[in-house]
């Protein structure tokens, strides 16, 4: 099975083909507000350098989220109508495991941290098998702070830390959490494209994928948006 995965819930846009369990190629480029201008080009100049093109697809994996509202969209709908157009399914991939999926072989805990609204963190407890990367929590939406309350009180082992988050709030979680914090290197702490194909392909392989128009964003809780008073 052959797929291309699509990632922009964070500031990098990625875009990975993957088949049979190994990556074939991936682009990836950081960028605050460019998601919609620079999405297209870089699938386009994947499939090129491939010599791929849309009909030789068997399907297509998307990040869902949680993630930035505005750049999930631009992810969403372009896999959408990609593949209404080759008529392939999808999978949906949540942003959290393709984050802890970069970190398998770790020991211990492992925990992404994606930046929410409100000074809030979206994340989710990992573990490392050997059938790859076990949740062990819900996806949940907390402050900091709550987040390593919890621990505090549950931690019997180190955790590891990954995502912009965990850079945003080092500084807190080593103040709380001691030695018992681990980070990630710092090139593994944004989501690639490789891992959410590969995600979705044990996806579609297991599950089946959705058809394109029953695909959606993952919400930890609803966006922020605001309805104008008349």
């Amino acid at each position: 099975m052959r797929i291309l995965g699509i990632e922009t819930s964070t500031p990098v846009v990625s875009v990975a083909a993957a088949e049979d369990g190994q990556v074939l190629g991936e682009f990836s480029l950081t960028t605050r507000q460019g998601h919609m201008e620079h999405l297209l080009p870089l699938i386009d100049q994947l499939l090129t350098s491939l010599k791929l093109s849309v009909r030789d697809l068997d399907g297509y994996a998307v990040s869902v989220g949680p993630g930035s509202f505005t750049s999930l969209r631009v992810g969403l709908a372009t896999c959408k109508a990609l593949a209404h157009a080759g008529k392939k399914f999808v999978a949906e991939v949540p942003t959290l495991d393709v984050l802890a999926w970069g970190l398998q072989g770790t020991e211990g805990l492992i925990c992404p941290l994606i930046p929410a609204r409100r000074d809030e963190v979206y994340t989710a407890i990992y573990v490392s098998s050997p059938g790859g990367i076990k949740r062990l929590s819900s996806y949940l939406a907390l402050n900091p702070k709550d987040l390593t309350e919890r621990l505090r009180g549950q931690l019997q082992a180190k955790i590891t830390f990954t995502g912009e988050g965990a850079q945003l709030y080092q500084d807190l979680l080593q103040q709380d959490l001691k030695d018992n914090a681990v980070f990630a290197d710092p090139a593994r702490v944004w989501p690639r494209a490789g891992f959410t194909a590969i995600i979705g392909i044990k996806i579609l392989a297991e599950k089946g994928g959705k058809e394109p128009g029953a695909v959606q964003a993952l919400y930890v809780k609803p966006p922020a948006i605001r309805c104008r008073r008349t």
